[in-house]
C-alpha cells in the first residue's frame, strides 16, 4: 500500500514541514560562484544541500513522513530507492528507533548501499539496474510484508520537505534571486520547491533540468501525462534515471518556464568543473543543473541566479574515473 500522509501540497504544509526540520537538519549555506556570476552576467549561487545531513536533501522528506508515521504508530516501513532517499529513510529510522527495508536497484552506487546498511536498514537488491522495474517490485514486496511503503517523491509531505523547506530557506539567503535552476527525477525536490517559489514570487523562473537520456519530464509534458517508468539507462546520474511521479508532474506542469537537457559527457564535466571551482564534490544527478548553466546556448537570466546541488553521495572509483578526464 502506498502510504499519502496527507492530501495535497500546500503552503501551510510546507511551513510545517520547515519548522518541524529546524534544528534537525542543517540549514545548508549558498556559495556565490564567481566563474558563473561572469558567464551569466548576473549573480550565481549554489544551493549546498550535497553539504546535507547524510550526503542529500533527501534527508528531509525522509525525517518529515517517518515522524509522522511513527506519531500514528508505525514501527516498520518499506521504501525503494536508488540510494540518496533510502539512505535518508535508514538515518530517520536509526533515530525513531524504527525498522527500515529498503529496496535498491542491482546498479545502486557502493557508497548509498554501505551507508544503508550501517544505518541498520535491512536493504535488499533488485536484480533490475533500472528504478521503475525495482520500484515495482518493492510495491509488491511490501504489500506481502504488510509494510507502509514510503515513496521517494511521490507525496504531499516529500515534496514539502524535500523541496518546500529548501525554497523557504533559498529565499531567506537569496531574496533577490529570480531564476532557479534544479534537476529533476522523480520530482519530490522540483515539485516543492516550485511550489513554493511560484507562490511567494510568481514571476520567477524555474528552469528544470534533466539527463537526455531519461528526461521523463519532458516527456510528460510532450505527452500531457505523468510518464511514470523510463527505459533504464547506463548513468552517472542514477538518481535522475526512470519516470515521473504523478503528484509532482501535476504541480510541475504548470509551475516551471523551461528545460533543460545534459548529456552523460556535460555531466562529467560539470563534476570536474565544480572541484575545480568550488572544490565540492557532487554526485552525478546533481550535476545536470550545473551542466545547464555551462552550456552556452543557456537563456540570458535576468536577474540573480540559484542552482540547487542536491547531493554528494558518489563511491571514489567513480569520482576518480571522472576526475582523471582531460576537458
Amino acid at each position: 500500500m502506498s502510504h499519502h500522509t496527507s492530501a495535497s501540497l500546500s503552503l501551510e504544509l510546507i511551513q510545517e514541514a520547515s519548522t518541524f526540520l529546524e534544528g534537525r537538519v542543517r540549514r545548508t549555506p549558498v556559495e556565490r560562484s564567481d566563474d558563473l556570476s561572469q558567464r551569466l552576467g548576473v549573480d550565481v549561487w549554489l544551493k549546498l544541500e550535497n553539504l546535507q545531513l547524510t550526503g542529500s536533501f533527501k534527508v528531509r522528506g525522509a525525517l518529515f513522513v517517518m515522524h509522522r508515521l511513527f506519531d500514528e504508530g508505525i514501527d516498520h516501513v518499506a521504501t525503494c530507492s536508488a540510494g540518496n532517499h533510502g539512505r535518508g529513510v535508514a538515518y530517520a529510522a536509526g533515530k525513531l528507533g524504527m525498522r527500515a527495508t529498503i529496496f535498491v536497484p542491482s546498479s545502486v552506487d557502493k557508497v548509498k548501499l554501505t551507508a544503508m546498511q550501517q544505518a541498520g536498514a535491512d536493504v535488499r537488491r533488485s536484480r533490475y539496474a533500472g528504478y521503475d522495474d525495482t520500484e515495482k517490485w518493492a510495491l509488491e514486496e511490501s504489500e506481502k510484508l504488510g509494510l507502509p511503503f514510503v515513496s521517494a517523491f511521490d507525496d504531499p509531505a516529500v515534496m514539502a520537505a524535500n523541496g518546500g523547506s529548501v525554497a523557504v530557506e533559498v529565499l531567506d539567503q537569496v531574496p533577490d534571486a529570480t531564476t532557479f535552476v534544479m534537476p529533476v527525477g522523480g520530482g519530490g525536490h522540483a515539485g516543492g520547491f516550485a511550489f513554493h517559489v511560484k507562490e511567494k514570487l510568481p514571476a520567477s523562473r524555474i528552469v528544470l533540468c534533466q539527463h537526455e537520456g531519461s528526461a521523463a519530464f519532458l516527456k510528460s509534458m510532450q505527452e500531457g501525462r505523468a510518464v511514470t517508468a523510463m527505459p533504464p539507462i547506463d548513468t552517472l546520474a542514477s538518481g535522475l534515471e526512470g519516470g515521473i511521479g504523478v503528484l509532482p508532474f501535476e504541480i510541475l506542469r504548470t509551475r516551471h518556464d523551461d528545460i533543460r537537457l545534459a548529456d552523460e559527457v556535460a555531466l562529467r564535466r560539470a563534476m570536474r568543473w565544480l572541484i575545480d571551482e568550488h572544490q565540492l564534490i557532487m554526485e552525478g544527478s546533481c550535476a545536470v543543473a550545473i551542466a545547464a548553466c555551462l552550456d552556452p546556448s543557456f537563456p540570458r537570466p535576468d536577474g540573480p541566479v540559484v542552482i540547487f546541488l542536491s547531493g554528494r553521495n558518489i563511491a571514489r572509483n567513480k569520482l576518480v574515473d571522472v576526475m582523471s578526464e582531460m576537458d
